[in-house]
């Protein structure tokens, strides 16, 4: 705490750290307390915030959880295979060039999640080794930001959050019934590769680079880049060509 936060932090951004911190404390993704209320406890462990100027953008707050060792020491209990990336575009891809085009055009949407990190809760114990000591600002004593999700600067942070995302994408293309029946184990986090089966029959207006069995249901099909889900499906209420 001696330390305190990057001079960027402390005074080069100090008002806009504060204002920020201030927003996400009232989404309820953080915490602030004044140092004295959590002086001593044994898990309590300070890292130092910094903001880096961005161009034609806002800044963008940081956090130096290699200062006090605790990307170093934190157990490697995260899911490191979630973090799979460079195949969600092929994948979509895929998919839409062996849709049935009997279903119509298929139909393109991405969502992307805004502040995706705070959306994964922390426990309480982790959330004291991830606090991050704020810019002093007139104030009778110093603040203490503790994180309530997961923060940007945790090494952990990444396959922590990509395990969700992908884990939604797969229940979203899991089948209902999957879902909803009990004792059924849950979706495999990979997303499997498309199998395209023998026996081929075709559209008289496709031309497909080779012989495939077409798809005897509309495309419905999510995957999932980070914290960008993307959507690919054909309409319901199209008109059979076949």
């Amino acid at each position: 705490m001696c330390r305190g936060p990057h001079p960027s932090a402390a005074y080069q951004f100090s008002e806009f750290l504060l204002e920020d911190m201030f927003d996400y404390a009232t989404m309820g993704y953080w915490m602030v307390l004044p140092y004295s209320a959590l002086r001593g406890h044994p898990r309590l462990k300070l890292a130092p915030t910094g903001v880096v100027p961005q161009r034609d953008r806002r800044p963008r707050p940081i956090i130096d959880y290699s200062l006090n060792q605790v990307n170093q020491t934190s157990l490697p209990l995260a899911p490191l295979g979630a973090m799979q990336f460079g195949g969600a575009l092929q994948r979509l891809f895929q998919r839409i060039a062996y849709c049935n085009p009997a279903f119509g055009p298929p139909l393109l949407t991405k969502v992307d999640l805004a502040d995706g990190y705070y959306r994964i809760p922390l426990s309480s114990n982790a959330a004291l080794q991830l606090a991050v000591c704020l810019p002093f600002d007139g104030f009778e004593e110093p603040l203490v930001g503790v994180p309530l999700s997961l923060p940007l600067g945790w090494s952990l942070s990444p396959p922590f959050f990509c395990a969700y995302t992908e884990t939604f994408a797969d229940l979203t293309n899991a089948p209902v019934s999957a879902i909803l029946q009990p004792g059924q184990p849950l979706p495999q986090m990979e997303v499997p590769s498309l199998h395209l089966p023998r026996n081929p029959t075709f559209h008289p207006n496709a031309i497909f680079p080779f012989n495939i069995r077409l798809p005897p249901r509309r495309l419905s099909y999510t995957d999932v880049y980070l914290d960008d889900f993307m959507l690919a499906a054909q309409a319901p209420n199209h008109s059979l060509l076949m």
